[in-house]
């Protein structure tokens, strides 16, 4: 069944590419159309990311494209990759990767109903808590994620300032790896809008979702309503409100069912036109690989972006707690983060992106990674780069501690 799906998944992506290539052959003006490719070739001291190391030299080949198509009442949107890795001493399997990310909206009656067609193909961690996978780390610990989604809705403008949005939503969430707990997700949602002023809207609205696991049991019914505000104070700077307090009934009988109050609360400044400041804090649930239910996430986060002439820097400190449905289970990290580009020539650029998650357990378990990047313009459509990655990771009394380190060679090309 599993492949079946998959293959079905991959017919639709093809079919949706098809389609927008007749949209831009039918009327080039709204289409666009961009493919790529490139050529890579890495050497990894500790492929297995173990500490037993064992090291590899990789060739990496990546074709990919983008395509939007817009025109009347209906807009799409692809890009989609395929990467090959090939471990040429065997130290570890060799990888098909696919990243895909689809949207196709329709108005099918003007102004009124609209639906949304999406697909999110990517690699995930099989740990939530790990959260988004790094370029590059993708062949321990991950799974294939693929999520279908389709959107029928209505907009019914009640008053000059006043917007009713009510429809449906239905996702399929699929895993590659066994063990993973593959899922379908039903939603209905109402919600209302007002803007007091041009800087001052309300939100309110109550929404109904199902969660059915496949060839699992558990999975869930929530009831929830929504309450929010925004408020834009200058350009640029505004704060928001939002919380939605929601009832789960679990499936699985004698599971207590819950009371919860996801909520957030998001605050961004800009002291000029290159200087932002952000500061959030928030609950919510989160989709869980490992488990039929989601994840109670609480992450509060601050954040300070410059822009300058030569490129832009961003430096974070975020607080991440993962508890699970019955509040016994938790894992928390603390996640200092530092990011940005730098042009040092008109042709050369730096990349650099480096964070550090420390588990707040007594033993100050550290999960470390840092990527290093020079690329350099050789034409309008091509470039090559040089790349360095270092993960380390620390945990006290554990055998499984280990150091990995990457260096790459990259040629580009983009149409």
């Amino acid at each position: 069944m599993p492949v079946l799906r998959l293959s079905i998944a991959r017919c639709a992506y093809w079919v949706l590419a098809f389609s927008l290539l007749y949209g831009g052959v039918a009327c080039a003006a709204d289409f666009q159309f961009s493919p790529r490719i490139s050529v890579s070739s890495e050497y990894n001291d500790n492929v297995t990311q173990t500490k037993q190391a064992k090291s590899d030299f990789l060739w990496l080949i990546k074709p990919g494209l983008s395509a939007t198509y817009e025109h009347s009442r209906v807009f799409a949107n692809l890009s989609y990759d395929f990467e090959f890795k090939k471990y040429q001493e065997g130290n570890s399997s060799n990888e098909k990767n696919h990243y895909l990310n689809a949207l196709t909206k329709v108005e099918a009656l003007k102004e009124l109903f609209f639906i949304e067609v999406s697909d999110d193909y990517k690699k995930v961690f099989r740990d939530v808590t790990r959260g988004d996978v790094p370029e590059g780390d993708t062949n321990v610990n991950t799974t294939d994620q693929n999520t279908f989604g389709v959107k029928p809705y209505f907009v019914i403008p009640l008053q000059e300032r006043t917007n009713l949005t009510a429809g449906g939503e239905f996702r399929d969430i699929w895993y590659s790896k066994e063990g993973s707990v593959d899922k379908r997700n039903y939603r209905l949602f109402s919600d209302l809008t007002h803007d007091l002023t041009e800087r001052w809207s309300l939100t309110g609205g109550a929404g109904f979702e199902m969660q059915d696991p496949r060839f699992e049991e558990g999975g869930f019914k929530r009831y929830n309503l929504v309450i929010g505000t925004k408020y834009s104070y200058a350009e640029g700077s505004y704060v928001e409100l939002n919380w939605k307090p929601t009832y789960t009934d679990f499936t699985i009988q004698g599971a207590s069912n819950k009371q919860y109050n996801p909520y957030s609360l998001n605050l961004v400044h800009a002291f000029s036109g290159t200087l932002s400041a952000s500061a959030s804090t928030s609950m919510y649930f989160s989709e869980d690989p490992s488990s039929a239910d989601t994840l109670n996430t609480f992450t509060h986060k601050v954040s300070l972006s410059q822009q300058y002439d030569r490129g832009e820097i961003t430096c974070s400190l975020a607080y991440n707690d993962y508890e699970n449905n019955d509040s016994i289970s938790r894992s928390t990290y603390w996640r200092p983060s530092l990011g940005g580009t730098h042009s040092l020539t008109e042709r050369l650029a730096l990349r650099y992106n480096a964070y550090v998650d420390m588990h707040s357990n007594p033993d100050s378990d550290k999960y470390i990674f840092s990527m290093l990047g020079l690329s350099y313009s050789l034409s309008a459509s091509t470039s090559a780069s040089l790349s360095y990655r270092f993960k380390n990771s620390d945990k006290q009394g554990s055998a499984n501690d280990y150091t990995s380190n990457t260096l790459g060679l990259t040629l580009s090309w983009q149409y």
